[in-house]
């Protein structure tokens, strides 16, 4: 199931993917969706309802997040995994807060409290800030009861789990052995027999290839395909008909100001030189000269970051701050960058904190405010507007005549000034761009009772704003292809499997060649190979093939005069050949900060494999139903 994200994603991203898989659900429990009657459900956990609402609300937040990190444009079998990984994630969730309910534990008001104000989100500069944090629930559909009540749940959860790291310990001997298996390592000698390197360019017969052929029809299957026609509506693409002039546009400014002026900000540079309220007379005489020194080199026009290089010491410091409105930088400065134009120059002044010399860069805001600064984007929004509400008329002809003349889309098309989209034949797995490869348009292009009826489909809302309406054409039922369209194919195909036998083969050969006890570097049933000798290798060593690793470890430790010869097939179709030459047992020199790292890693696996136990167990013990039909 997780080869979906490991084919896009690795390293970080997959790390960030499986976190996702883990936060998104966070705070979706039985509290949120228990107690809906009445409402379509997806699954029961005992006698607990999990409901259609809940399943979509936390599908959808998964699905937007999977987005973020896979790109927009997810496939279907993608929205398969995040479905199958919603509702499962729902009925853990469930089942741990059942297992919560029956250990009796408890979380305080005050516990609660602390923990809420520490969630990050919910914070501004000053601290826990509760307007933001009940707009925040809020947004999401969420009362803030609801909220708390499953964010207790959840750190009643952790303290469940948390009971189990807490109990788990590992014997002394234990740790010991451990740390002893971590400590050793190999020298070993090994190459790789590379697979392609044993395709050939023989020729391969036509019997050869009709009963390749007709023995592995599964590799050369035409998959089921479809052939659909649209009507699709878009804000975006309705906007750009939209046709506007400026007095139209100066209109819409005048009439939505409040959208695009703002207060008079300014943007500005500084000199600075800090001397502090309890500064002596004779730093601040110092610190005089020195801004006094800069003045003069900034009305001879030379810019702040020059004179700062040019300045000895470290006392004349340079900042940059982008359109600050009044009231942040103080009264005196303010006092100068309010009444000056753009470019102007301040004399040194002098405030509680130092000696300041100021540059007014840019003034946008107050007096400025004016349509020609927001033109670009009045235009923008007054495309939009209108778009939006030609969008809302047209969607409804769209979808009222679609569904009343259900055997064409013409009627429709007409009516909305729409041009019908043909396209050719696609599978589901084809790796199409723009329409065609949303997961939504996918699903309903294949759509069994679509197909059979040749009807139009519902309107597939893709956003608020872009909806489309699709009939199917053509329908092509999964069939092998004909052996002279894939002809070139087969061959590869046998060339390969040739290849594999041959490659195998000859590594039996080498193998049974260096146990006689021919030295590596003389094998003579292959030319060609390389040898790398590596000492001290490691089991976590970064730089060998992991299967490689297995079996350098597996194999056991060899005599002193008896090198221990060991093979391995690589997952990549090529042969491993591996002399273990010698087993390093290092001196066990350990610290107390590694025996505790070491001791508290393997405690989290332990406890981690308990917890896991325990919720199959519960799985197994607990009456669980899945209602796929309403998925």
């Amino acid at each position: 199931m997780l080869t979906i994200i490991r084919d896009k994603a690795t390293g970080w991203i997959a790390g960030v993917i499986v976190g996702l898989l883990v936060i998104s659900f966070a705070f979706w429990g039985v509290s949120f969706y228990s107690g809906q009657a009445g409402q379509l459900n997806v699954a029961k956990v005992n006698d607990v309802d999990i409901s259609f609402q809940s399943f979509q609300r936390s599908f959808s937040q998964l699905r937007k997040q999977m987005q973020s990190v896979l790109g927009d444009s997810l496939s279907l079998e993608e929205d398969t995994f995040i479905k199958n990984q919603t509702i499962e994630k729902l009925i853990e969730s469930e089942l741990i807060n059942q297992l919560v309910i029956d250990s009796g534990l408890n979380i305080t008001n005050e516990k609660l409290t602390e923990s809420i104000k520490n969630i990050e989100f919910f914070r501004n500069e000053e601290g826990f800030d509760r307007i933001k944090y009940e707009q925040s629930i809020n947004s999401i559909g969420m009362a803030p009861s609801i909220f708390e009540a499953q964010l207790r749940m959840d750190l009643l959860s952790e303290q469940l789990q948390a009971g189990f790291l807490e109990t788990t310990f590992i014997l002394e001997p234990e740790l010991e052995n451990i740390l002893r298996l971590e400590s050793q390592s190999r020298d070993i000698t090994y190459t790789i027999l590379s697979l392609p390197s044993f395709i050939e360019d023989g020729e391969i017969s036509d019997s050869d290839i009709d009963v390749f052929y007709q023995a592995n029809p599964n590799l050369f299957t035409q998959p089921e395909q479809v052939k659909v026609a649209y009507l699709e509506l878009n804000i975006k693409e309705l906007a750009k008909d939209i046709e506007t002039n400026e007095e139209v546009l100066r209109n819409f400014y005048n009439d939505n100001k409040g959208d695009y002026d703002v207060v008079e900000q300014r943007s500005v540079r500084k000199l600075f030189v800090k001397t502090g309220e309890k500064a002596t007379d004779e730093n601040k005489n110092k610190a005089e000269v020195v801004i006094t020194s800069a003045l003069e080199l900034a009305n001879e026009g030379k810019d702040f970051e020059e004179i700062v290089q040019q300045s000895t010491g470290e006392a004349l410091e340079f900042s940059e701050h982008s359109f600050m409105s009044k009231g942040i930088m103080g009264k005196e400065i303010d006092e100068f960058l309010f009444n000056s134009e753009e470019g102007v120059v301040s004399k040194v002044i002098e405030t509680k904190e130092g000696f300041n010399i100021v540059k007014v860069v840019e003034i946008r805001g107050g007096s400025e405010n004016k349509y020609e600064n927001s033109a670009q984007k009045v235009k923008e929004d007054y495309k939009n507007k209108q778009a939006e509400l030609q969008f809302f008329e047209l969607s409804d002809q769209l979808t009222t005549l679609s569904y009343e003349n259900s055997d064409n889309l013409e009627i429709a098309a007409d009516a909305i000034g729409k041009e019908i989209i043909n396209t050719d034949y696609f599978a589901r797995d084809n790796n199409l761009e723009g329409l065609l490869s949303d997961p939504l348009i996918i699903s309903k292009s294949f759509d069994p009772e679509l197909i059979r009826s040749g009807n139009n489909s519902d309107a597939i809302e893709l956003s608020d704003n872009h909806i489309v309406v699709l009939r199917v054409l053509d329908h092509k039922e999964p069939a092998t292809k004909p052996l002279e369209d894939v002809r070139d194919e087969v061959i590869a195909s046998i060339r390969l499997k040739l290849a594999g036998e041959k490659v195998n083969e000859t590594g039996d050969r080498i193998v049974t060649e260096l146990k006689s006890g021919v030295n590596p570097e003389s094998v003579i049933s292959h030319s060609g190979i390389e040898w790398t000798t590596t000492e001290k290798v490691k089991r976590d060593d970064m730089f060998i093939n992991r299967a490689i690793l297995r079996s350098v470890f597996g194999a056991g430790k060899p005599n002193s005069d008896e090198p221990i010869i060991t093979s391995q097939r690589l997952g990549s179709g090529d042969y491993a050949i591996i002399v273990i030459l010698n087993a390093n047992d290092e001196t066990l020199e350990v610290d107390e900060e590694q025996k505790k790292s070491t001791d508290l890693k393997l405690r989290r696996i332990l406890s981690t494999n308990e917890w896991q136990d325990l919720l199959r167990d519960a799985r197994n013990n607990t009456d669980i139903r899945i209602f796929n039909e309403n998925i």
